[in-house]
């Protein structure tokens, strides 16, 4: 087994001895509703999806730690989503964290040396939104004051403070509020019925110019998403696009590492264009676009809080606690289901 695997082994043998690493105050019980912070992380580092959600979450902290700085750790495809909620400076790229559903690629080396140049920045409160193993060894490993989370999988101990939260009791945008809820005391919110979503990064007629587009009316397609198994197929994605382009533009999005799957679908449609730009940029292509179809993805769940009509096919994950929300009537889902012409019909009424 290579040694970077034998870390997380290595701390769970050695938990008496990595627990006296930590400050006596880490792990002291305490009234986590009369807590005073004035750094605070806010650790949100799972799927677009997940941590547009823990967003969220900024305006009620900002209310429960009025004269505290607010910073968000995230991966570096999110940062964008944070814009509006936080300034530029106070958003930290982390590549090396992830949830546990979506394997890091980085080395457990790489977290710890990304956790110790944390250690600068003086965080009373680390608050993790993400519930991974590698979350919890960066809230532990940053040397915060005190952290709260959930999951955490085996290293769940590195927390101050657990919170368990029942799998699949509500949808899923409420986990980041559930996790919160201790500091809150009895004025704990819930979600928002229609999230907030990020101010763009850019202008449309910008955006619109290097995709490629004139402007309104288009459609975006988004045939990837987080993993293979959530993913419609990219024939279904062709055939649909083909009906929407009778009503307008087809626009294929993704990340660069969706770049084959997008160029796939997009060459079978005519004068379809492929957009691979970051989530900010993208932004303003949602908020003004005709209409989304795609796969239980971050951009669906954007779009759909701008306000746009957005059609999702679900594969592996349930509508149920995983849909988009948005006004009433804009959000249409299918669960495994083929027939493209009523997949397309909602995005042509």
């Amino acid at each position: 087994m290579p040694i970077d695997k034998l870390i997380p082994i290595g701390l769970n043998l050695c938990k008496p001895l990595v627990r006296s690493g930590a400050a006596k105050e880490y792990w002291q019980a305490r009234d986590w509703s009369k807590l005073e912070a004035r750094r605070v992380a806010i650790v949100a580092c799972h799927f677009l999806r997940n941590t547009f959600w823990a967003t969220q979450t900024v305006g009620a902290l900002q209310r429960r730690f009025p004269r505290a700085e607010l910073f968000a750790i995230t991966r570096p495809a999110a940062v964008d989503l944070w814009n509006g909620w936080l300034m530029p400076d106070r958003i930290l790229g982390a590549p090396e964290v992830g949830g546990d559903a979506n394997p890091e690629k980085s080395s457990w080396f790489s977290l710890i040396h990304r956790a110790k140049q944390f250690r600068s920045r003086g965080f009373d409160l680390a608050i993790d939104l993400t519930g991974s193993r590698c979350s919890a060894l960066l809230c532990f490993w940053m040397r915060a004051g005190c952290s709260i989370g959930f999951g955490g999988g085996d290293l769940s101990w590195m927390y101050s403070h657990v919170v368990a939260l029942e799998e699949h009791s509500q949808h899923k945008s409420e986990e980041p509020f559930r996790v919160i809820r201790p500091l809150m005391g009895a004025q704990a919110p819930s979600a928002p019925a229609i999230p907030r979503p990020p101010m763009p990064t850019c202008p449309l007629d910008q955006i619109s110019r290097e995709v490629g587009i004139k402007g309104p009316p288009f459609f975006i397609l988004v045939p990837g998403a987080g993993s293979k198994d959530k993913e419609w197929s990219p024939d279904s994605f062709v055939r649909a696009g083909k009906l929407l382009a009778e009503k307008g533009q087809i626009i294929v999005a993704g990340s660069p590492d969706q770049a084959a799957l997008c160029q796939r679908v997009a060459h079978s449609i005519t004068n379809a264009k492929i957009c691979l730009a970051p989530v900010g940029r993208v932004a303003a292509l949602l908020q003004a676009c005709n209409g989304v179809l795609s796969n239980d993805t971050g951009l669906a769940h954007l779009a759909a809080a701008y306000g746009r009509k957005v059609v999702v096919v679900f594969k592996d994950t349930d509508p149920a606690f995983y849909a988009p929300l948005g006004p009433k009537g804009c959000v249409h889902t299918f669960k495994d289901y083929d027939r493209v012409e009523v997949v397309a019909a909602p995005l042509l009424s």
